[in-house]
């Protein structure tokens, strides 16, 4: 009753509604998120071992161009995992407003990288809001639980983006554990400071990597495994993109 009368009166008085329901259905209109699916299939693939090869000095140290990730007991590879969440999560972001890119449009084992570094830049040529980087760990067992990496500042690489690096993390553990998601129970905490991650290193966004769960935890790997808890997952997400940019 109270939208009627609201919609009654904006009419008598010549206003129109509908820039208030875009904003309150499209609450991320305007924004640019780049997803980041960790890996890729074919990273593995010897054929590409020639360009998994490459390194570069990422301002702490020299790191690879990229990894094969780790994977179920159950041989869930990440990458898969990854690809299947972060198609989910571009649903649900776009479904909102966004506009959404991908650092990579397949999960192929035909495929390999593209390098962390090349991810990094391709969220800087995008002039992104945010970037999520999507991964899943492979620590002992026991633990279970989701946690995010956001770089500590090392002059001339971070130290221009670090504080919005932070805030995006803090963002994302919020909105998560708000929404159902656990915190993982073998760190200390839940934000997670590196400075040898060369996907943060080379970002001149804010951006963050969430490593949703542990795929060698029982719990966490069934979720990872079904289609429902990938959704889950992307939902969980989806809840820290939109504490970051209420």
């Amino acid at each position: 009753m109270k939208r009627v009368v609201t919609a009654l009166v904006a009419i008598a008085l010549g206003f129109t509604l509908a820039p208030v329901a875009r904003a309150v259905d499209q609450p991320l209109a305007g924004r640019v998120i780049v997803i980041d699916p960790g890996h890729q299939l074919g990273n593995s693939n010897p054929k590409f071992a020639k360009q998994m090869s490459a390194t570069k000095f990422n301002g702490s140290i020299v790191k690879g161009c990229n990894t094969t990730g780790t994977a179920t007991n159950q041989g869930l590879p990440e990458s898969t995992f990854n690809w299947k969440v972060a198609k989910r999560l571009r649903a649900l972001l776009e479904a909102q407003g966004a506009t959404v890119r991908m650092t990579r449009t397949a999960n192929s084992r035909e495929q390999w990288g593209p390098c962390v570094w090349d991810r990094a830049g391709f969220a800087n040529d995008a002039k992104a809001d945010a970037m999520i980087s999507i991964h899943a760990d492979g620590a002992a067992s026991s633990g279970h639980g989701f946690h995010v990496i956001a770089p500590t500042a090392i002059k001339g690489w971070t130290t221009d983006i670090v504080k919005a690096d932070r805030r995006l993390a803090r963002a994302m553990i919020t909105g998560m554990t708000r929404a159902g998601a656990q915190p993982t129970n073998y760190l200390s905490s839940p934000l997670s400071i590196r400075g040898d991650q060369s996907t943060l290193n080379f970002s001149n966004v804010p951006t963050v990597i969430v490593e949703t769960g542990n795929m060698r935890n029982k719990a966490d790997a069934a979720r990872m495994s079904s289609s429902a808890g990938q959704q889950k997952y992307a939902e969980w997400l989806a809840a820290g993109v939109e504490q970051f940019f209420s």
